[in-house]
């Protein structure tokens, strides 16, 4: 899938990239249990802990001549952050997928954060998305039917992101790869 205004026209360098929330060591354990105990419930192909994360911004196919753009912006950028509460777990009953994620409403500082980083991406020439956005992170991939209220019932995980991400996905027919392309450190109450 190629995003509006992208058109990398057989660019051999051409990514396909995402902007995200990347949890630590700590909270990727925690998220994973969750994998577990969903898949448990749910079957599916589950997420690998080294790929969970929180989608800000998915970009598409991108250019490869836009890359270090994106990359300068990411790594110059200095976004505020907060405790995120990761009480749910629900399903995207379309593409079969369960994911955590706190429950509406969230911080307003997601919000903030998320509306900055269109703000910063549309000045690079990425037209916003209508999509509404849902801040999750995906457990399992292809699951099956289950009742998630016994995963709702679970303790909350407590999470302070300090990292923002660009990544490029790699699919592979054993799941996708990503690689780290730039980052950044997140603020909280204006201190890096």
């Amino acid at each position: 899938m190629t995003a509006p205004g992208n058109h990398p026209d057989g660019d051999a360098k051409a990514r396909r990239l995402f902007v995200a929330l990347w949890p630590g060591s700590a909270t990727a354990r925690a998220l994973a249990g969750r994998v577990g105990r969903a898949r448990a419930v749910c079957g599916g192909r589950p997420m690998r802990t080294d790929t969970l994360h929180l989608t800000l911004a998915f970009l598409g196919t991108v250019a490869g001549d836009r890359v270090p753009a994106l990359s300068g912006m990411i790594r110059q950028w200095a976004p505020r952050g907060g405790e995120l509460v990761i009480d749910r777990v629900g399903r995207f009953d379309g593409p079969r997928i369960v994911w955590a994620g706190p429950s509406h409403p969230w911080p307003a500082w997601l919000d903030t954060l998320h509306a900055d980083l269109w703000a910063r991406l549309e000045r690079l020439g990425f037209p916003a998305t209508s999509d509404r956005f849902r801040p999750h992170v995906s457990l399992l991939r292809k699951a099956g039917p289950g009742d998630l209220s016994v995963l709702n019932a679970e303790r909350p995980i407590v999470w302070r992101p300090r990292r923002c991400v660009l990544v490029a996905s790699v699919p592979r027919e054993t799941g996708s790869y990503y690689e780290a392309l730039a980052e950044c450190a997140m603020a909280r109450d204006g201190i890096l």
